[in-house]
């Protein structure tokens, strides 16, 4: 087989240079299930071509990130988002970016109707030499087993094409995958490639009903070395990975720390190479510390919202959504928390795609109010209150236990108590927070959300049966709505889509069962020292990012 690494850092360096080219992006994203980085990306200066990389050493990592749940691909969304794409393979990838098919495992993919996907599986890529796999060739059994546990996992998130799109999968020979779906739809591939409902797991460990919370077997370039205690894990190099030589590492290893200050002295310490920085200010202060440290930045594709109970007064009364939605100052949101560099998005990310599928940014400042003098608006929020007789409403606001979201809504609350609305802020646990956004308890609720690397997954927020594909988590239906949604997913061509969705978002806007706040920039810091690291590869994407080498001091 040819080695095809030099593809994904061409890959990378056309696809960041279109970004650097946006402004904005969520500096962090607390969806479905618990945390997700957003992505960074890219002032670093990589390896020059003429180097050639060292083979060896282990690369340190350090984040005040925990884990969620594990390294179980399908239910962590906490730092192992950063780990197991490293240990596991999967068949494809599609790019946010422009919809381009990218392969893994795969060798080709074939839809031979509406409704069947034929894909092709590489006839000797193997998984790492473990018992009780013991290096056997990946086949497409394993791919068929691993999409239905994932569509039977109860505990996994954002399943909802599993669950009420997929009709089969299944291996029709030792390398053919046959997906089926009950319906045509043109996310099919994105969902088969998707980092956690991709990930490709040997039968042995399915049957067995394995724990993957702190071990497993893929055939990624890492396997798991130890991931017992949850703030230290350890992954190491797979000598049989089929892109040899890569990976150079020997091994890489992530340290959870406490708080953000524990990590930032360990990393001036040169104990860790690398972190992701919790603000642009955490990242100035490490650029101002060495000229050997790279700080890198990324538009991200998370964002920030408030959710309403729409079927609960006030929130029922569209004046009262309205009054809201203009209350809310998001250039002062963006300066005080973002630190001056943010989005305001509308229902789908302007970052995504590079904006192709999101409405214009003045159609979405229109629809705010976002343009008149503040005392103007200020007006108009209290003639709206005043119609809607809530001028002195007071409702709970519901945020997950984490600083950064405490910090959003604690703005968020005294711009409201300006214009004469109590928002007390109910502070949860994550998992409670989850539990309650999933079965709509809550009248408002902050909602940060993960990076959707297609335009199917934020505007199902605002289907009738939600972003699961059970109830709308806000009691929110609009038919109109509805049927634009569900037009798109059987749209294959592009254009015809990207206008079926702006014409949905229009409506979603004008509806507001949420509120969007922001979308700003991810940072990270590394010493010089790391080469080739490659930060712009986000998302399903990252999984390549494995051809970092470290360079002597």
């Amino acid at each position: 087989m040819t080695d095809d690494t030099g593809y994904w850092y061409g890959i990378a360096r056309r696809r960041v240079s279109r970004r650097r080219a946006l402004a904005g992006g969520g500096a962090l994203a607390v969806g479905a299930a618990g945390i997700a980085l957003a992505g960074c990306g890219s002032d670093a200066k990589p390896a020059a071509p003429t180097e050639t990389p060292t083979r060896g050493g282990t690369l340190h990592l350090g984040t005040a990130l925990p884990l969620s749940a594990g390294l179980d691909p399908q239910t962590e969304r906490g730092t192992g988002l950063q780990i197991f794409p490293r240990v596991y393979g999967y068949a494809l990838h599609v790019d946010p970016a422009d919809g381009r098919v990218i392969y893994d495992h795969a060798t080709s993919v074939e839809q031979t109707d509406d409704l069947t996907n034929i894909i092709t599986l590489h006839p000797d890529i193997r998984f790492q030499n473990i018992a009780p796999v013991s290096a056997r060739v990946v086949t497409a059994t394993d791919a068929a087993r691993s999409i239905l546990r994932f569509r039977d996992n109860i505990v996994a998130t954002n399943r909802d094409w599993f669950t009420s799109v997929l009709d089969k999968a299944e291996a029709t020979d030792v390398t053919t995958l046959r997906v089926t779906t009950k319906r045509p739809n043109v996310y099919s591939l994105d969902e088969v490639g998707g980092i956690s409902g991709g990930a490709i797991l040997p039968v042995e460990l399915i049957d067995a009903r394995a724990n993957l919370d702190a071990a497993g077997i893929g055939s990624g370039p890492f396997a798991i070395a130890s991931a017992d205690d949850r703030s230290d894990l350890r992954i190491v190099r797979n000598d049989g990975f089929f892109r040899a030589p890569v990976p150079y590492l020997d091994a890489m290893e992530w340290r959870v720390f406490a708080d953000d200050g524990a990590k930032v002295e360990a990393f001036k310490r040169r104990e860790i190479d690398m972190m992701p920085n919790r603000d642009k200010n955490e990242a100035l202060a490490m650029r101002a510390f060495s000229n050997q440290i790279d700080v890198n930045n990324e538009p991200s594709l998370s964002s920030i919202s408030i959710g309403l109970r729409v079927d609960k007064p006030p929130f029922g009364d569209l004046r009262f959504r309205m009054a809201l939605d203009e209350a809310v100052d998001r250039g002062a949101l963006i300066r005080d928390v973002a630190f001056g560099e943010g989005d305001v998005p509308g229902p789908v990310n302007p970052h995504l795609a590079r904006g192709y599928w999101s409405l214009p940014n003045d159609e979405i400042v229109a629809a705010q109010k976002g343009a008149l003098p503040a005392a103007d608006r200020r007006a108009d929020v209290q003639a709206l209150l005043a119609a809607a007789g809530a001028s002195s409403a007071s409702f709970k606001l519901q945020v997950a236990n984490v600083p950064q979201l405490i910090d959003v809504a604690t703005v968020v609350r005294q711009q409201l108590q300006q214009v004469g609305l109590a928002a007390e802020l109910e502070i949860l646990d994550l998992l409670v927070w989850f539990a309650n956004f999933r079965r709509g308890a809550f009248d408002a609720t902050l909602i940060s959300h993960l990076p959707y690397e297609s335009p199917d997954a934020p505007t199902r927020f605002y289907h009738s049966r939600g972003p699961d594909d059970t109830t709308n988590p806000f009691g929110f239906a609009d038919a109109g709505i509805d049927a634009l949604v569900e037009r798109s997913w059987g749209e294959r061509d592009r254009a015809a889509r990207q206008q079926t969705l702006l014409d949905a978002q229009r409506k979603m806007i004008a509806a507001r069962p949420m509120i969007q706040l922001f979308t700003s920039t991810g940072y990270s810091s590394a010493w010089r020292t790391v080469r080739n690291r490659k930060p712009e590869l986000n998302g399903s994407l990252a999984q390549y990012n494995y051809e970092q080498w470290i360079a002597p001091r």
